[in-house]
């Protein structure tokens, strides 16, 4: 019994590499974070949803907005 090919062997998929907002936001996000003290990141998180929610700001806008404070000198407080 002869078996016919049927195709060569496919090459080892890239990683998948964002475009677009979807880049702007992952990079921004990577600025932001390194940027953060490490042991406020959840404080820099809840800003972020705050101006999103209570100044109606796209995720994009808030998180420069943040990253923006915080290399301005903000430290941002925790909760207590």
């Amino acid at each position: 019994m002869e078996v016919e090919a049927v195709g060569a062997v496919p090459s080892p998929r890239r990683p998948v590499q964002p475009f677009g907002v979807t880049a702007e936001l992952a990079g921004t996000r990577t600025k932001l974070r390194e940027a953060a003290p490490p042991d406020r990141w959840d404080a820099v998180q809840a800003e972020v949803h705050r101006l999103q929610f209570e100044q109606g700001m796209s995720p994009l806008a808030a998180l420069q907005a943040v990253y923006a404070r915080i290399a301005s000198g903000w430290v941002p407080t925790t909760p207590r």
